[in-house]
């Protein structure tokens, strides 16, 4: 009997493909039945992040079993079910699919940094960390919304849509800054100068592992 669940091989090909569709098609999925297509595809990529490490089976079951109660959480409020429930359930899932996801961009980076060989995986691996913190952030961002609807001088989230915290959350993380949305409050502040240290940061780091790895294989060459 398997105890535990081992990853594949190419373990970051199919996250890095998610991410780069969600993040494509997130312009199309606004409201209704967009928004839970929205957070079927975050469960999907949580799913696939939980699959990318050796868990124990009783792990991955229960990691999986959370995820989708958020989703559940996240299905509730973007269809108004229960609207006395909106705010705590939406804070709640945003917080569960904020742990999954900025834990997975820690181990995910932790491999990588740490790895011996720099593979075609390695690469995958480190683009899916950095889409994957524009994505952590759009999820803080779309907290301190959710709590302080003047956090910012636009509203973030509108029926459910996460486009403009993602659109936010981007232009920080590369430094981009149309200026189009702009923080207001100090926790908005905080928030967006540490996501810009943290994206100018994770790219040199990044870009010196892969030139190294190059180096190391062109000498042992």
């Amino acid at each position: 009997m398997k105890l535990f669940h081992k990853p594949p091989a190419q373990k970051y090909r199919q996250l890095l493909i998610v991410l780069i569709v969600a993040f494509l098609v997130s312009p199309f999925l606004k409201t209704g039945i967009g928004s839970i297509l929205s957070a079927l595809m975050l469960l999907y990529t949580i799913i696939l992040i939980i699959r990318s490490f050796t868990l124990p089976k009783i792990l991955f079951s229960i990691y999986t079993a959370i995820a989708v109660m958020a989703f559940g959480l996240e299905l509730i409020v973007s269809m108004r079910w229960a609207p006395s429930f909106n705010l705590p359930f939406a804070l709640l899932s945003q917080v569960i699919f904020t742990l999954y996801l900025g834990g997975a961009a820690y181990w995910i980076g932790r491999d990588i940094f740490t790895t011996s060989k720099v593979t075609g995986d390695t690469v995958r691996g480190g683009i899916s960390v950095y889409l994957l913190i524009g994505f952590v952030w759009a999820l803080f961002y779309g907290m301190v919304a959710t709590l302080d609807p003047n956090a910012f001088s636009q509203r973030l989230i509108l029926n459910g849509s996460y486009l403009k915290a993602l659109h936010f959350s981007f232009t920080t993380l590369t430094t981009l800054g149309y200026g189009d949305i702009v923080p207001m409050s100090e926790i908005a502040l905080v928030l967006t100068n540490l996501e810009a240290i943290i994206g100018q940061m994770y790219s040199t780091v990044f870009i010196a592992i892969l030139v190294g790895g190059y180096l190391s294989r062109r000498s042992q060459g």
